[in-house]
C-alpha cells in the first residue's frame, strides 16, 4: 500500500524463521519440469481458475528460461509465471523433483490513484502432494521499470526496494513479528518486475480493516511491537545504510492527494480547513520528519510510516502477529509511528480516553526493549513527539478518503473530522502560546 490508500494489501505472513532468498540476475538459468499426463508424457498444467494468460513472452527474471516449446502460464496478467514461481519455491524448500501442481490465483488488492507504491498483491494456492511445501503464498509485485519511467514509477520502484531492504534487515531479528519472506527479487527492470514471495497467514490470522480501525488492546499491542522495532534500530546502525529518507516527490504527491480530497468543501468546515492549510505544505511535512530528532536531541530510529489497521495481522482482534507493508519505512522520530498508530486506528472517544495510558505503555516498552538507560527519551518526550506529529498524522489520514466523499464510510469520515478538530485546537493553542511567549520576552520600555 502506498501513501495511505484505502486499497488493502492483505499479505499474509508470520514471524520469520526461514532465511531470505535474494535473487541475483546473474544466476545460472534453469528449466522447470512440467507435469505428466496419463501416458507419462511431459506437459504444462493450467490454472484451475483459468485466470492466467499463456504466451511466449519473456519470463519475469533472467534466472529462469522456459523450453522453446513451453508456453508459460502468467499469473493474473502479471509478468510472473507459474513456472518461475514453482522453480523458486521448490529450490527454496529443496524439493526439486516435486511435480508441478494444480493451482489457483486471486488478486488481493486494487491499485488506486493514491497508491504510490503501485504494487500488485496476489495469493497463489497450490495442490502440492508434498506437505513440506506451502499450500499457498502471497506475492507482492512491483511495477516494471522502463528507461522512460515517470516520476511516479520511479518512486514506486524506490518504495518497493525500500520494503525489500527492511525485510532483509528484519530477517536477522526473529522476535519482531514481521513477514516470513521466502524470496526477494529486489530490482524491477525491463526484464521483469521485482517480487516478494511471502507466507500466507490468512488461515491463522485476520488483517485489520481500515474503516473499522483497531480496538484499544490491538493498538496497545501494535505500539508495543513498534517500540521493539524502534528500540532495536536505536541500538544498531546497520539499517541506516539500507533505508533512505522519503524523497521530496513523496511529500509533494502526499500534499497533492490531500488537497484533492479537501476540495469536497461541503464535507468540511472552511475555517478549519484554512487553519489546517499550514500543515499541507510538502516542505512542512518533510522538515518535521527530517528535523524532529535533531530538535528533540534524540537519535533517529527505523519508522514504519504506515501503521494502519490493514497493515497488521491479528489473532482474536487484539494480538498483533505480523506488521507488513514497509514501503514507507524511513529513518526518523518514533513520534511519527506513535501518532499514526493511535490517530489512524481509534475512534475519537477511544483516543481521548486512552491517550495517556497508550503513551505510557509505549514508553515502558521502548525502555524495556532498549534494555538499558535511555535518558534522552522520557515520557514527557514521548508526549511532545506525539503532539509534534499529530498534524502529519491528520493530514496523511485524509489520504484514506476517496476523492468522491459520497463513497466514504462513515467511520472514516468521522475519524477525519475528529482529527482535524484536534489539530486545529492544538494549532490554536500553539499560536496563543507563541504570542504569549513573545509578550513575556519583549523587554519593557524604559520609563
Amino acid at each position: 500500500m502506498g501513501c495511505g490508500s484505502s486499497s488493502a494489501s492483505k499479505e499474509a505472513v508470520m514471524e520469520s524463521t526461514t532465511p531470505v532468498t535474494i535473487l541475483n540476475s546473474s544466476k545460472t538459468q534453469l528449466n522447470v519440469p512440467s507435469n505428466r499426463n496419463a501416458n507419462g508424457d511431459l506437459q504444462p498444467r493450467l490454472s484451475v481458475a483459468d485466470i492466467a494468460n499463456t504466451s511466449q513472452r519473456a519470463s519475469i527474471a533472467t534466472d529462469f528460461s522456459a523450453n522453446e516449446d513451453q508456453q508459460l502460464q502468467y499469473i493474473c496478467d502479471t509478468d510472473v509465471s507459474l513456472e518461475w514461481l514453482y522453480q523458486r519455491l521448490t529450490e527454496k524448500f529443496k524439493c526439486p523433483e516435486e511435480p508441478e501442481p494444480q493451482w489457483i490465483a486471486e488478486r488481493l488488492n486494487a491499485i488506486g490513484d493514491k497508491d504510490l507504491d503501485q504494487t500488485t498483491v496476489l495469493r497463489v494456492t497450490f495442490g502440492w502432494e508434498n506437505e513440506s511445501l506451502p499450500k499457498s503464498v502471497v506475492l507482492k509485485i512491483c511495477v516494471q521499470q522502463q528507461d522512460d519511467a515517470t516520476d511516479e514509477q520511479k518512486l514506486a520502484s524506490r518504495m518497493f526496494r525500500r520494503e525489500c531492504s527492511v525485510y532483509e534487515w528484519l530477517s536477522k531479528h526473529k522476535k519482531i513479528p514481521a513477514p516470513k519472506i521466502f524470496v526477494l527479487k529486489k530490482q524491477a527492470t525491463e526484464a521483469g518486475n521485482g517480487v516478494i514471495i511471502m507466507e500466507d497467514l490468512s488461515e491463522k490470522a485476520i488483517v485489520g480493516e481500515l474503516a473499522a480501525g483497531l480496538n484499544v488492546e490491538a493498538v496497545r499491542d501494535l505500539l508495543k511491537n513498534l517500540a521493539q522495532v524502534h528500540a532495536l534500530s536505536l541500538k544498531s546502525s546497520d539499517w541506516t545504510t539500507m533505508i533512505a529518507e522519503n524523497s521530496p516527490f513523496f511529500y509533494r504527491q502526499t500534499s497533492e492527494f490531500v488537497t484533492s480530497v479537501l476540495k469536497n468543501k461541503e464535507y468540511f468546515d472552511e475555517n478549519k480547513l484554512q487553519m489546517l492549510n499550514r500543515f499541507l505544505s510538502p516542505t512542512y511535512m518533510s522538515n518535521v520528519v527530517s528535523e524532529s530528532c535533531e530538535d528533540m536531541k534524540i537519535s533517529q530510529c527505523l519508522i514504519h510510516g504506515n501503521p494502519v489497521a490493514n497493515s497488521v495481522f491479528l489473532v482474536n482482534k487484539e494480538k498483533v502477529t505480523a506488521i507488513l507493508d514497509w514501503t514507507q519505512a524511513h529513518p526518523g522520530c518514533y513520534g511519527e509511528d506513535v501518532a499514526k498508530a493511535i490517530c489512524w486506528n481509534l475512534r475519537a472517544d477511544e483516543r481521548h480516553e486512552n491517550l495517556l495510558r497508550l503513551l505510557e505503555y509505549y514508553h515502558f516498552n521502548l525502555l524495556k526493549y532498549y534494555g538499558s538507560a535511555l535518558e534522552e527519551i522520557t515520557l514527557d518526550h514521548v508526549k511532545k513527539a506525539y503532539h509534534t506529529f499529530l498534524p502529519i498524522a491528520t493530514v496523511s489520514f485524509l489520504l484514506f478518503l476517496p476523492e468522491d466523499l459520497e463513497q466514504t464510510e462513515k467511520d472514516l469520515l468521522d475519524r477525519a473530522h475528529s482529527l482535524i478538530n484536534d489539530t486545529v485546537v492544538m494549532s490554536t493553542h500553539m499560536d496563543i502560546t507563541e504570542k504569549s511567549n513573545e509578550r513575556t520576552s519583549t523587554p519593557l520600555p524604559e520609563s
